[in-house]
Parts: C-alpha cells; structure tokens; sequence
C-alpha cells in the first residue's frame, strides 16, 4: 500500500492548523474579525496549500477535479445539497431547538444523509428545468436569507455570503475533496460501490478530517483555548460523506465547491443573527 499520499495529506492538514493557529494571535486576525466577522485568511491558505501541492507534484489538475468540462452537471448535483439545508428549518420555526445542540445536530444529520440519497440516486435528468422542483430545493436558502435581512445589515449579509459561498465552500472543498481526497484516491483506491458511485477509504478518512478541523474551530494552543466542539465535529464529518460522495460522482471538485456553498448559506445566514 501506497503512503506517501497519506503522508502528505497529514503534513499539510497539520501545518493548516498550526497556520491557522498563529494568525489568530496577530492584530491582523483582530482586524478581521472586526471589519469582515469571518476567518478569510485560513481558507485562503487551504487553496494556497492544495495548489501549491498539487503543481509541487507536478500533477495534472483535472485529475485533482479541476474541470468545467460538465459544469451544468455538477451545478444540477450541487443544487440537490439544498436539501441538506432543510435541517435548519426546524430550529428557525421553533428556536428552543437551537438551544438543544444534541437535537438540533441530529436533525441535521438526519438531513444530510437524506440529502446524500438524493444525490446517490440522481440520474441525467436536468431538475434545473423542473420549477417546482427548484423552488423546493430553494425554500431553506431563501429563508435563510429573509430571515438574515430582517436581523442585519446590508456590510455583514455581503461578508458573510461571499465568505460562505467562495471562501468556505471553494476553499474547504478545494483542499479537502479536490486535494486530499484525490490523493489518499490514489494510495488507496476506490473498491466499493454505491448506486453506481466508487469510492474508497480516501473518502472517510477526509470526511474524518474535515470533522476534526471544525472538532477543533474553537480550540487553539498558541492562545490558551483548548475548547473543543465535539456536535459540530459529528454533523461535519457527514457533510464530508455528502460531499465526498458529490466529488466522485460527477469527477469534479466544483460540484462539490458548489454544494458546500449553497449548504452553508443555508446554514449559517439566519443564525449567526
């Protein structure tokens, strides 16, 4: 078996964290934090990591799923993760289950694994020209934004769509599904099988690994913060699956980016007012 694959996807998960870890200690981190509310500069470096592997190896690109050879293809995939997003409802219309982490996390893996078997069994037929549809799958995301409307301005609504649409959902995915999914591909292969879908442990060990980075979203050494998020770990670790098993079955990482970008517009808009 193969690990030099597996050993570059630890070193460079690692040094993100210890990256991470060190800006937030600058006054540049205070500024952020401040004028734009969200983490911008540790998903930048996930890209600048990923790239950066990716030409050092002089790999192939397209083989890491950088293609838009099928874009209307991976935007029908993505658009089906809208679903997911129905999982916040229940705690925008009645919000003691918000307060309830364990409920609320439950609710929401509920619905991602839903979500991944829409997307499992998705064939070539365009939803995009089916509005009905398309107005069902956009309910969670207009809501989300309504709601955001009535509680904030115009300056923290724009920061915090282009941050999880462009930063958070290309950033993490480039990193996790188009780099270190690829590579840990390619040590381990892909043997099984769902609904006409290979994969392999490449994909469960990402979606591990994207479940700890955000296990440890509030956790940071260098300030004294050993706090870790042990429910938002779980729910992220089955938003890898969705987004892992989204990567391998259209071959491209920008369904994948797509998909994280419409969930976490859903997710996050509403409640962070």
């Amino acid at each position: 078996m193969k690990i030099k694959g597996i050993g570059l996807s630890l070193v460079l998960f690692t040094l993100l964290l210890v990256i991470s870890w060190a800006f937030a200690t600058t006054s540049l981190a205070t500024i952020q934090r401040q004028y734009l509310q969200w983490n911008y500069f540790s998903h930048v470096i996930m890209v600048v990591l990923a790239i950066t592997a990716i030409a050092i190896g002089k790999k192939d690109f397209r083989s890491f799923g950088f293609t838009l050879k099928r874009w209307r293809s991976d935007l029908r995939v993505a658009l089906i993760c809208l679903i997911s997003a129905a999982g916040y409802i229940p705690s925008l219309v009645y919000p003691p289950i918000a307060e309830n982490e364990l409920i609320n996390t439950l609710v929401i893996v509920a619905a991602t694994l839903l979500t991944l078997v829409f997307v499992l069994r998705e064939k070539a037929k365009n939803i995009t020209t089916q509005p009905k549809l398309m107005v069902i799958l956009l309910a969670p995301f207009s809501l989300s934004i309504a709601s955001a409307l009535n509680n904030a301005g115009f300056g923290t609504i724009a920061s915090t769509v282009i941050f999880q649409f462009f930063f958070a959902g290309f950033g993490e995915e480039i990193f996790f599904r188009g780099y270190i999914q690829t590579r840990l591909n390619e040590d381990l292969g892909r043997p099984w099988s769902i609904k006409g879908v290979n994969f392999g442990p490449g994909l469960l060990i990402t979606s591990a690994l994207f479940g700890v980075l955000h296990l440890m979203n509030p956790f940071n050494p260098f300030m004294g913060e050993f706090e870790l998020n042990l429910l938002w770990g779980i729910s992220s670790f089955f938003f890898g699956l969705l987004f892992g098993f989204v990567r391998e079955k259209t071959g491209s990482v920008l369904s994948a980016c797509l998909a994280h970008g419409f969930v976490d517009l859903g997710q996050v808009v509403p409640l962070i007012f």
